[in-house]
């Protein structure tokens, strides 16, 4: 008893709480925007993190997030694992609500509207040198939609899954070089249900300053799907961190 009670007041002690918050929005297929925040606890499992450059640590942190864009409402809960800072697993559960019927859609035979939950694993890396840097990540999603005869809707990816349920592999890689507070690189998204087997493929040069807690993306490329045509897609985000996170990336 005495010694877990010592080991729980020194995962406390090197406990950091952290928050973020900002807005995102594209154009293709449809224009629109979203709002969104997320908080979790980081707990230091060994090393020390104590200025940006140090990578020598490992973490565990559970969070918490929320997303709005009027019509579509999401909570999220997620424990990420990190037995060394640049290399991840996380696992979570999404509850999302949609209250609106998308244009790109045919919503008479796929469900657009109701609750949708997804269940995920996710891996994540990133590596770097001489200011280069590399990010990737692979995750495995199970989308379950409100209507078990209908094929399930992904308007994110604007893809469709198989009617009820359907497993979901998600790739994705950025390449870039950083400057100082600034980023310049290329992203790359793969995202394909393995029943349906609709897939969505887009790439996009991105653009990132970053001024104190603030940080401002901007990205264009080309997005297409089974159910798009290739188009061009130009996007943004803002983040907005007033509590940083332990977290390398």
């Amino acid at each position: 008893m005495i010694f877990i009670l010592t080991a729980l007041l020194t995962l406390t002690s090197w406990a950091k709480f952290d928050l973020s918050l900002g807005l995102q929005g594209r154009t293709l297929p449809a224009l629109g925007a979203e709002l969104y925040a997320d908080s979790g606890y980081s707990f230091l499992m060994w090393g020390k993190k104590e200025n940006p450059k140090d990578v020598m640590y490992g973490l565990v942190r559970p969070s918490l997030g929320v997303s709005t864009s009027g019509v579509i409402n999401s909570v999220k809960g997620e424990i990420e694992v990190f037995p060394i800072s640049f290399l991840g697993i996380a696992a979570g559960r999404q509850i999302i609500h949609s209250n609106y019927d998308f244009p790109f859609f045919d919503c008479a035979n796929i469900t657009c509207q109701g609750e949708f939950v997804r269940n995920y694993v996710e891996g994540k890396m990133v590596v770097g040198a001489q200011g280069w840097i590399a990010m990737g990540s692979y995750r495995v999603d199970t989308l379950r939609g409100a209507k078990q005869s209908l094929e399930i809707a992904d308007w994110r990816n604007v893809i469709t899954g198989e009617p009820g349920e359907d497993v979901q592999h998600e790739k994705k890689l950025i390449v870039g070089k950083m400057f100082s507070n600034k980023l310049v690189g290329i992203l790359a998204e793969n995202v394909r249900f393995v029943g349906s087997g609709e897939r969505k493929e887009s790439y996009a040069a991105v653009y990132q300053i970053r001024k104190n807690d603030v940080s401002y993306m901007v990205g264009s490329g080309i997005f297409r799907t089974s159910q798009e045509p290739m188009g061009l897609i130009f996007y943004f985000r803002i983040h907005y961190q007033p509590f940083p996170s332990l977290k390398l990336f």
